[in-house]
């Protein structure tokens, strides 16, 4: 292991450690503690007392300075907090014990009716109602047969006040007259929720008879009533204990926040693999440590590595891409992506691939230089996120977002504008996946797995071209994206705060203005063409593409190259009845392509179904033969054939990039 790669390890050992982790735990404990300190001090009243006021007090104005002086206990236990509104001499106990447990401040008014918590009662109103109301809880409605010409209140008094001396049920108890039969029956039942039947506790000081007439109402109701559930207070024995967790959870995300930002910063950060590289990268192996494991092999997606004697070799370094997938799973580091030359040839864009030089220009897919399917689908959702990001509140064109190009990039990009709420309009040339159309039919379009999870639903996972354009076409279909179809985009001009983009169709230009505009057209653009000499009417055996491989059964076909889409075509055509196939290539041998189309090539070469002629370019095209030349200077011979298939890859679509303003890389001053 290297000394870098060691201490590596070390920083994450000790920034998992126990130790570390008992610290943390520390301090999430002292935060949680401050949080309750400053809870109950913010509350201005100690934990776990109830502020819930009964309606009298409420009515009257009662607050709690009125019973509570600066610094006293809320539980007080003198009576001059009640004497101060309820004259004392009216309200002396008519029971000797009484007056002797109240003489020795044994018994005070808050012993029977707390101000808070349990205290509660029934309010008679001059309309015959009554009402039974409780601290902090939702009053209930009673039917009395009592009329009061005024609102009269009548307290209750909680059976378990009365249980701190007597046994209510105990018949023999004093107290038991006071108490309903049920509470006996019931033993299990709770005191603290029946209340006392018996109302001369004091004596009355005045109007006795309608006192009498008033306790025996209430005696009714109190039977025919449950007891007011009190509501939950919010600022009660729980607000200290939300506040301590509460400050345990903020501290704790805090604490955890500064350990990853740690981390972060001493491992080395993750490929951004929705951004193309801004130089050219090749891997580099250390022979004296590499595994032969095939790790890196298995994860490239364009068979740039192979094996060979035990040890990783760079097979095919024009086709790294440099996603650098090898470097990720390399097992012990002996694979290391090495930075080349600045990569010239494919657009400049800022991290979120919106163009420097053209403000609201997004560019996305295989066009960005980053190739794979599932990279353009990504890359269209993470456009569109952005978009919706920085889009204005306040819109002044029609479309939100233009997407040029209804290829994977494209089309994930209007779904995901569907899911913002975005406008969007997709233009293209063609027709929908018109560059997956173009695939050989039957084409396996297989993607690697790479380590990043696919968003939408346009990915198939080891899908036939056909199912791949069927799921593309239905989800178009179903979620109503609105494509227009044979629409060539001439020309994109910032106008205000958005664009004017020129698309014509059949010779007439549609003029559409959008906010934001994303490319999503695809790097291959217009597919290279030979100097060749075509006589006249040979001009319609000449393709650029294989869509369908039974239209050329039973006829000579030459393939002009040897890349994927050749090699392909070549295996594709040969599978056909009666076709006869033969492919023309300048170069001595196989020096690109993926491993999969090598060995099929390979296994028809053996089985003499398709001819390999290296060395050899088509120079000239009649209607009946096409002539060969060597590269190698050896003479140029003529082979018949009925059609000419030309894939020897394409120009990318800088026309219209140029048009739009973008730049390439490298270009003026750009890295």
């Amino acid at each position: 292991m290297s000394e870098r790669a060691r201490v590596k390890n070390v920083r994450r050992a000790i920034a998992s450690s126990d130790v570390t982790r008992a610290g943390v735990l520390g301090l999430v404990a002292l935060g949680a503690a401050a949080a309750a300190v400053c809870t109950v001090a913010t509350s201005g009243l100690p934990a776990g007392h109830d502020r819930a006021v009964a309606p009298p007090h409420t009515n009257a104005g009662v607050t709690c300075v009125k019973c509570h002086e600066p610094g006293q206990a809320p539980s007080f236990a003198a009576s001059s907090g009640c004497t101060a509104c309820h004259a004392s001499s009216s309200h002396l106990s008519a029971r000797p014990a009484h007056r002797s447990l109240a003489a020795r401040g044994e018994l005070t008014c808050a012993t029977c009716h707390p101000a808070h918590d349990a205290f509660q009662g029934v309010t008679f109103g001059p309309d015959g109602g009554a009402l039974r109301w409780g601290a902090g809880a939702v009053p209930v409605q009673a039917k009395t047969n009592g009329v009061f010409s005024k609102p009269t209140t009548v307290p209750l008094v909680s059976l378990a006040a009365c249980a701190k001396c007597h046994d209510p049920r105990d018949a023999r108890d004093p107290i038991a007259a006071c108490v309903s039969r049920d509470v006996r029956r019931d033993p299990e039942s709770s005191l603290a929720t029946r209340p006392s039947l018996c109302f001369d506790e004091h004596r009355p000081a005045s109007r006795a008879e309608a006192r009498a007439v008033a306790w025996e109402a209430t005696r009714a109701v109190a039977v025919t009533t449950p007891w007011v559930s009190r509501a939950s207070n919010a600022n009660g024995p729980w607000l200290p204990v939300a506040g301590a967790f509460g400050g345990a959870a903020a501290f704790g995300a805090l604490v955890a926040l500064r350990d990853r930002r740690r981390r972060d910063k001493a491992l080395p950060p993750a490929p951004k693999l929705e951004t193309p590289a801004a130089r050219r990268k090749l891997p580099v192996i250390d022979a004296s440590r590499c595994l032969g494991c095939y790790a890196c092999v298995d994860a490239c997606p364009f068979d740039v590595l192979t094996i060979e004697k035990y040890v990783a070799v760079v097979a095919r370094p024009d086709e790294c891409c440099g996603v650098v997938l090898c470097e990720r799973v390399c097992p012990n580091g002996s694979l290391t992506i090495d930075e080349g030359d600045a990569t010239k040839d494919i657009p400049h864009v800022d991290e979120h691939l919106e163009s420097p030089h053209v403000p609201g220009l997004y560019l996305a897919g295989d066009l960005t230089g980053l190739p794979l399917i599932k990279n353009a689908i990504h890359q269209g959702v993470r456009v569109v996120d952005r978009i919706a990001s920085t889009m204005p509140k306040k819109r002044t064109e029609p479309i939100d977002v233009l997407v040029v190009g209804a290829g994977p990039a494209g089309l994930s990009a209007a779904l995901r504008a569907r899911e913002k709420g975005l406008s969007c309009v997709v233009l293209e040339q063609a027709s929908v996946a018109a560059s997956i159309k173009s695939f050989p039919r039957d084409k396996i379009v297989h993607d690697p797995p790479l380590d990043l999870p696919v968003e939408g639903e346009l990915w198939l996972r080891e899908a036939t071209k056909e199912e791949l354009v069927a799921q593309w076409t239905r989800i178009v279909r179903t979620r109503a994206i609105d494509v227009r179809e044979g629409r060539r985009v001439t020309r994109i001009e910032p106008r205000g705060a958005g664009f004017e983009v020129g698309a014509e169709l059949e010779g007439q230009e549609t003029i559409f203005r959008a906010a934001r505009v994303v490319l999503a057209i695809g790097r291959r653009g217009t597919p290279k063409t030979l100097p060749l000499a075509v006589d006249p009417g040979a001009e319609s055996k000449i393709s650029h593409a294989l869509a369908d491989a039974r239209s050329f059964a039973g006829k000579r076909v030459l393939v002009v190259g040897l890349g994927d889409s050749a090699m392909e075509a070549a295996v594709a055509l040969a599978r056909q009845p009666g076709t006869s196939v033969t492919v023309s290539y300048r170069g001595r041998d196989f020096t690109r392509g993926k491993a999969r189309n090598v060995g099929e090539m390979k296994q028809l070469l053996a089985k003499g179904a398709l001819k390999l002629l290296f060395g050899t370019v088509p120079v000239a095209v009649t209607t009946r033969s096409v002539k060969l030349a060597g590269t190698d200077g050896r003479p140029a011979h003529t082979l018949p054939v009925d059609a000419v298939l030309v894939l020897v890859g394409g120009h990318p679509s800088w026309g219209l990039l140029e048009v739009a303003g973008v730049r390439r890389r490298g270009e003026g001053g750009e890295a």
